[in-house]
């Protein structure tokens, strides 16, 4: 009787649709890399996968904000740096006019050269800027309204932000030298005052800049190393484990090959009722 020769027929059609679908599923992880190739493979992992990547996304654009404020940082102590040197001129002048033997249009002379060394002074604290942020005008000192803060982590807390506001304005007025004046011995020993006192603050001030920057340095490491840890605890959950996967493969491919032979045996054995079979499934 031809129909009880097809008594396995079902099992042979499912077992080489199974492995057919095996085969596409293993090679689709081994093109892909990735284990979970769509939110049905594994729902629980492919949501933890899923929430881990956000989790590295963020964290990585923290390290770019962590860089940036560095640069912001650099840019504040170039400036500071600037004045510095303007200041140790100033310095400079000032020991010179408040030498006795001088006369007075050599001070004068001094004097006039003072006058442009605090003019550039104040030039470089009101145009020094980042991004159309101002650096040096005060505008990121301490006590200033206008807080500036970094973002160096993916939450939402005081403890993922570091301020920047730590540079003091630097103009002439700021620094006590706006009247200082080197025409005579007696207010160029003032100046000396003066000055030491000018370049102690902006000395404080490139150690509060170093300072934060550092912290800036420190915080995009660390974030580095959580982003390395947490793109390895994915890739565990989610990447695809060749060796195992190329076995399935070579098992999926085993069975399937197997199936075929054994459905193509059935189709000679029951040619006449078969009608074909093989050629409309593979």
């Amino acid at each position: 009787m031809p129909s009880s020769n097809f008594g396995g027929l079902d099992g042979i059609l499912n077992s080489i649709q199974k492995n057919r679908s095996g085969i596409g599923s293993s090679l689709s992880k081994i093109a892909s890399g990735r284990r979970l190739t769509s939110a049905g493979v594994d729902p629980a992992a492919n949501a933890l996968s899923e929430q881990l990547r956000s989790e590295i996304r963020s964290l990585t654009q923290a390290v770019q904000n962590a860089e940036t404020g560095g640069n912001f940082l650099r840019t504040a102590d170039s400036g500071l740096a600037s004045v510095g040197d303007l200041l140790a001129r100033g310095r400079e002048l000032a020991t010179q006019a408040a030498n006795g033997t001088l006369d007075s249009s050599q001070r004068a002379a001094i004097d006039q050269e003072f006058n442009q060394i605090r003019e550039e002074i104040d030039r470089t604290a009101q145009s020094l800027d980042f991004n159309g942020q101002k650096l040096l005008d005060g505008s990121l000192s301490a006590g200033s309204s206008n807080p500036v803060d970094i973002q160096v982590g993916s939450g939402s807390g005081p403890e993922n932000q570091i301020s920047v506001n730590v540079v003091e304005n630097v103009s002439s007025a700021s620094l006590g030298i706006d009247q200082t004046d080197l025409s005579t011995s007696q207010g160029a020993l003032q100046a000396l005052d003066d000055i030491d006192q000018a370049i102690a603050a902006v000395t404080s001030s490139r150690g509060e800049v170093g300072a934060t920057s550092n912290r800036l340095s420190s915080a995009g490491r660390g974030l580095e190393s959580t982003i390395e840890n947490l793109k390895a605890t994915e890739s565990n959950l989610g990447d695809t484990d060749l060796s195992s996967e190329i076995s399935n493969l070579q098992l999926s491919l085993t069975r399937f090959e197997t199936s075929i032979r054994a459905l193509t045996l059935r189709n000679q054995i029951n040619e006449g009722s078969s009608g074909g079979l093989l050629n409309t499934i593979i």
